[in-house]
């Protein structure tokens, strides 16, 4: 068992989590998802969450520490709760303001999604913002195109250039009403297997 902080429009709840995955709420209302930080931005290190034990770890390589040999995190990186992805984690996310704590909690907006191939595996990488941050405008991928057009482009080339080169492929992004059918799949998905157990 763990103690996390979730904030909740600035104000701090502490809760006591064994899995962080399967016990935070999918979302928080009907506009906006929790996201669970495991990555803040700005940071090398590749923190993941457990799925067996739900304790957040630094990723270990040939028994040392992984850390990204490339450009820092551009966002806080983390996986939006209670979803399963085709890969058998929970959905990627990431959210485009400021450095958030690692084991964090936070709500965010869906604006969209960029999907790649991850050695011919589907990846979806979700894209999320604070409904009071510094993109709280931004309600869709459109709006971000036109709001900071290289954004887009620099997500996008961040994802293809931290593995080893050619690992990742870039397919297509993905609107915000498609992404949301996604997650809520991903979900029902996760629902299924919780009732299989």
């Amino acid at each position: 068992m763990k103690t996390v902080v979730i904030i909740f429009n600035l104000i701090v709840v502490p809760m006591v989590l064994s899995n962080p995955i399967d016990e935070i709420p999918f979302i928080q209302d009907e506009s906006l998802f929790n996201f669970f930080v495991e990555i803040p931005s700005g940071s090398k290190e590749k923190w993941e969450i457990n799925k067996e034990n739900g304790l957040l770890e630094l990723e270990q390589r040939e028994g040392k520490d992984r850390i990204i040999n490339f450009l820092s995190y551009p966002g806080n990186y983390g996986f939006i709760p209670q979803t399963l992805s085709g890969d058998g984690d929970p959905i990627d996310l990431i959210d485009l303001d400021e450095s958030f704590p690692k084991g964090g909690i936070k709500q965010v907006k869906i604006i969209g999604a960029i999907y790649f191939e991850d050695n011919k595996e589907i990846d979806y990488k979700f894209i999320g913002v604070s409904p009071n941050g510094s993109f709280k405008k931004v309600n869709s991928i459109e709006e971000l195109l036109l709001e900071k057009p290289a954004l887009l482009e620099i997500l996008k080339l961040w994802f293809l250039s931290y593995k080893q080169p050619g690992k990742m492929e870039f397919i297509r992004f993905i609107q915000k009403e498609e992404s949301i059918k996604i997650l809520n799949k991903s979900h029902l998905r996760w629902s299924e297997k919780q009732k299989g157990e």
